[in-house]
């Protein structure tokens, strides 16, 4: 009976997460996810307890059931075909404006929601109505014009990314009369529930894969002053959260549909609930190593001009790191100025401060920097192959500019930088600056994910993005 509940509760949750997840990815958030939540609910509500009605004990179940399974099959494909047509092109959809919407919601929900409580709660209650029929019926295009007005109207997409967005909107429903199934039909709930599996090629696109402007992790990196200018961290946090659910939910119905005879312990593997949970917990740290390394910061920037010559210098002792970078600007072979950044951070600590600085550059320094270019224009190093620093005692040399590939050296490697190289960054770091700045940084994966290439300036997420010309589309790495 215990174990009955808990996957209730868990597809029940799911369904709530399928529909959260893509609502708070909408520019409202939070707040307004809530709102629109309201509406979803009772037609939810009304697919939890239809499974009451349509498995009830009568000399008609059978043909109820064929009935009920054709109606809703051809229902279901109408409305993904129409959310298609209507849904892909913000400029197609009918219910795009607000004056559309006041009209549609003028009339359907004070008919279908009050329709959907009232026989959801006869079910659950009494067990029979009258008007499941009827609510069934309406369910579908409900559905459709919620998913038209509360996905579609700043939607653009393929007409196969289209299809996919609404079936992953109707896993919600799937999970909804799992849940309500459960008690009724445990194999067939099961096996709807693991339906839900066609709404993963949407929440790979919209949410676990990499974009220009970063995901989800790494919005935990962005500081503590600037998130007002992204989407509230909160929301970063119920995605993650969701998308957890509703990965349990398909585990759980994976295990439950296991033969009886598979024991562990002398326990039925398919009455366990914990591999479930490991697994939804596995996906989650996988999603997270391979959205937060390399590090990088939610958002976009693009420099109108790079640096003639950087020199990064990072001693790690310990858990301690000290980075200090020099930053000459200028043009080509010409350098005009000096910026100087540097922090002290350590391993474990998710938030640490950056201190910058500028200063000025004289004859004798500018001839140096000179030399240092034109001497280091044969390097070619790939930026792939600089890695953390992870041996407890090491120094890390990093050389770079706009026509400098990039040059890497490290102590534990037995290599270091020319001795004009070291000699010109201790003389540009001694240089009397302006006064200092400081700003603050954060890494989510505490310390272990900041890099070099992090050091030298390339914090942003489309700083480790390109387009690719034959899928047309970016790749982020």
């Amino acid at each position: 009976m215990r174990l009955k509940y808990l996957t209730l509760l868990i597809y029940l949750l799911a369904a709530l997460a399928a529909c959260s997840s893509w609502l708070i990815g909408q520019e409202e958030g939070y707040r307004m996810a809530s709102l629109k939540l309201t509406f979803l609910v009772p037609p939810l509500l009304f697919v939890f307890a239809y499974p009451r009605f349509l498995f009830a004990s009568s000399t008609s179940q059978a043909s109820r059931q064929q009935s009920a399974l054709i109606f809703h099959g051809l229902a279901a494909t109408v409305s993904t075909i129409l959310f298609v047509i209507f849904g892909s092109a913000f400029w197609k959809n009918p219910l795009r404006d607000g004056e559309s919407i006041s009209k549609i919601f003028l009339g359907i929900p004070l008919i279908a929601l009050p329709t959907f409580l009232i026989v959801a709660r006869s079910l659950l209650l009494k067990n029979r109505t009258r008007f499941a029929n009827f609510a069934a019926f309406l369910f579908w295009p409900y559905w459709l014009l919620a998913a038209l007005i509360f996905l579609g109207r700043f939607f653009e997409a393929t007409l196969f990314h289209s299809a996919l967005c609404f079936l992953c909107f109707t896993t919600a429903v799937l999970f909804a009369f799992a849940a309500g199934a459960a008690s009724h039909r445990p194999t067939a709930a099961h096996a709807i529930a693991l339906a839900g599996l066609v709404g993963m090629p949407w929440v790979y696109w919209a949410i676990l894969r990499d974009t220009p402007l970063g995901n989800v992790w790494t919005m935990f990196n962005v500081a503590e002053r600037d998130l007002l200018a992204y989407n509230n961290l909160r929301d970063a946090k119920l995605t993650i959260f969701f998308v957890g659910l509703f990965v349990l939910a398909i585990a759980t119905a994976a295990l439950r549909l296991l033969p009886g005879r598979w024991r562990l312990r002398d326990v039925p593997i398919c009455e366990r609930t914990w591999p479930a949970f490991g697994a939804s917990f596995v996906f989650l740290a996988v999603w997270f190593s391979q959205s937060v390394m390399p590090y990088r910061i939610s958002g976009a920037l693009d420099y109108s001009r790079w640096p003639v010559l950087e020199i990064l210098h990072i001693e790690k002792r310990g858990l301690q790191f000290h980075e200090t970078c020099v930053k000459v600007w200028g043009y080509r072979d010409d350098p005009e100025s000096l910026s100087l950044s540097w922090n002290n951070r350590r391993l474990f600590q998710y938030r640490f401060l950056q201190k910058t600085a500028s200063g000025e550059l004289n004859g004798p320094l500018t001839q140096r920097i000179r030399a240092v270019i034109q001497s280091s224009k044969s390097v070619k190093a790939d930026r792939q192959e600089v890695k953390p620093l992870r041996t407890w005692n090491v120094d890390g040399w990093y050389l770079s500019g706009t026509e400098i590939g990039l040059a890497a050296y490290a102590s534990d490697k037995g290599n270091t930088p020319p001795q004009d190289v070291i000699n010109l960054f201790n003389d540009l770091s001694q240089i009397s600056h302006a006064e200092e700045t400081q700003s603050e940084m954060a890494d989510v994966c505490f310390g272990f994910c900041y890099d070099p290439l992090s050091g030298l300036g390339l914090l942003y997420a489309n700083h480790r993005c390109r387009y690719d010309a034959i899928r047309k589309d970016y790749v982020c790495r």
